[in-house]
């Protein structure tokens, strides 16, 4: 019995690759990140990512950022069939869905953006993003963050995306909300919920297709609240999508040095501080 058990750890022990000096090459040892994990195992996930920002310019560029988003997703299928050959993702249904849905506010100096995306499409976007705040001279976005991010979603709220330039203006953009951070971010997400919902309702009721958003400006029981935006901006608690694009290129294979030896040459457990 003894004998099979030393069989079975000796047939565990696998040689590391070792370098003309006798050594273990580090550099041998290969990293992969998240998104190429993500790329390669092609799995069928979806994200909800909410961001808030400002424009570098106000009212000149509502209908520029509405358009270049217009133009930017409706060549991503493209994009993402050259590059990660994931121009469409499969939802827990079954059927076949577009990289990218949902819905662009545009305000007279803010906007936010809610987005159902697949993991590389989200990626591309980021990138873009952060590419356009980055350009000082030519950039369309002042400043951006990412108000909240829910993972794998089992449903899409949005057929297709859209985008709405809010010609409301408010007096007061700075004023001081007496609610917390939590209360707020709950308001300006409950928001787009409700507008969604109205979308919903506004596409069941009408047989033909209209411009759904045509008289949005009026009803401002749906739309999130400007001030609160703006406060929540300031804020720096909420990540950006340069933080974002920081995590998923971390390695997630990392390699510790208690793995080169085998028996390790101290004690891993326990811990003592």
């Amino acid at each position: 019995m003894n004998q099979a058990r030393n069989q079975q750890r000796t047939d565990r022990i696998v040689s590391a690759p070792i370098g003309n000096d006798g050594a273990d090459n580090h550099d041998d040892y290969p990293t992969e990140t998240l998104f190429e994990q993500i790329a390669y195992k092609k799995l069928p996930l979806i994200n909800n990512i909410v961001i808030i920002g400002r424009l570098r310019d106000t009212w000149d560029k509502q209908p520029e950022l509405g358009d270049y988003y217009q133009n930017y997703i409706s060549s991503l299928p493209s994009i993402l069939e050259k590059t990660l050959d994931t121009r469409e993702c499969l939802t827990p249904g079954g059927n076949t869905v577009p990289p990218v849905t949902g819905l662009l506010l545009i305000f007279p100096t803010l906007f936010i953006h809610s987005l159902e995306v697949t993991d590389p499409a989200m990626k591309l976007i980021l990138e873009d993003l952060n590419q356009s705040i980055n350009n000082r001279e030519n950039g369309l976005i002042r400043e951006a963050s990412i108000l909240n991010i829910s993972y794998n979603i089992h449903t899409r709220t949005y057929p297709n995306w859209t985008f709405k330039s809010i010609k409301l203006a408010v007096e007061d953009l700075d004023a001081q909300p007496a609610e917390s951070i939590e209360a707020l971010s709950l308001e300006v997400l409950g928001k787009l919920l409700r507008l969604a919902k109205y979308q919903l309702d506004e596409r069941r009721t009408n047989e033909r297709p209209v411009d759904i958003l045509a008289n949005v400006d009026q009803r401002a029981d749906l739309l999130p609240n400007q001030a609160n935006i703006n406060y929540l901006l300031k804020q720096s608690m909420f990540r950006t999508a340069e933080d974002i694009l920081k995590n998923y290129q971390r390695p997630i294979n990392v390699r510790f040095e208690s793995d080169l030896t085998a028996p390790p040459t101290h004690r891993l457990f326990p811990i003592t501080f």
